[in-house]
């Protein structure tokens, strides 16, 4: 019993051990947590940067080459109009020094028309129109729906009705005119159509070409004329 309690005795006199307060290795810190956040907020903002860049890149790039080939490559031409021939089919018909209008008289006019473009040239109309003086319209033709190949060249010939009824009445003097210094007439060829490449580049074309004639007894069919 006394040796119980001598043991006893021993055991509360040893001093206690020290407590130390240890920390989990597998446990970060909140200082490290904090840089590891910020480390991978850095290179997602990286990321998103090299992205952003590379997408505004690529769309400059796409332009500059768009405008480049729209002024060289796809760069659409107006198509060129060469009135080659005008020639009166039948001439006027007088009777007593004045024109017969009960007759009309018809005229033809050739045309060129040149496309130099790499595209197809649609044309919606061809309109020819005779003048006497600056105003009165006295023949007129429409010919519509014509397709010019790329690179190509096609002719047309026009032939418009010259309507004697409206010749002005000042016109008795017509046959003395021809015999004499000559009767001016002027034509006029307008074409309106459209360009098309790629169903991108496309060109509305408006051409026009305006000839002056002057008709005597001895070239009546086949008038000289220069054209503007």
């Amino acid at each position: 019993m006394e040796l119980a309690m001598s043991k006893i005795n021993e055991d509360q006199a040893k001093p206690l051990a020290p407590l130390f307060l240890t920390t989990r290795s597998d446990q970060p810190d909140e200082e490290d947590q904090y840089h590891h956040d910020r480390t991978k907020y850095v290179h997602s903002q990286t990321k998103l940067i090299l992205c952003c860049g590379f997408i505004a890149s690529l769309t400059m790039l796409i332009a500059v080459t768009f405008i480049v080939l729209s002024l060289t490559v796809f760069h659409l031409h107006s198509p060129n109009i060469t009135v080659d021939s005008i020639s009166f089919n039948q001439r006027f018909d007088f009777v007593n020094g004045k024109v017969n209008t009960n007759q009309n008289t018809t005229v033809s006019v050739e045309i060129s028309l040149h496309n130099p473009n790499p595209a197809m040239f649609k044309v919606k109309n061809v309109n020819v129109s005779f003048y006497h003086g600056e105003s009165v319209v006295v023949g007129e033709s429409i010919r519509r729906s014509e397709t010019i190949p790329a690179k190509g060249t096609v002719k047309m010939n026009l032939t418009a009705e010259i309507v004697t009824t409206k010749l002005p009445a000042s016109l008795p003097g017509l046959m003395e005119d021809l015999n004499g210094r000559g009767v001016d007439l002027k034509s006029s060829v307008e074409v309106k159509g459209i360009v098309k490449k790629m169903k991108i580049f496309k060109k509305t074309v408006h051409l026009q070409t305006d000839c002056y004639m002057k008709m005597t007894t001895n070239n009546f069919l086949t008038p000289t004329f220069q054209c503007f």
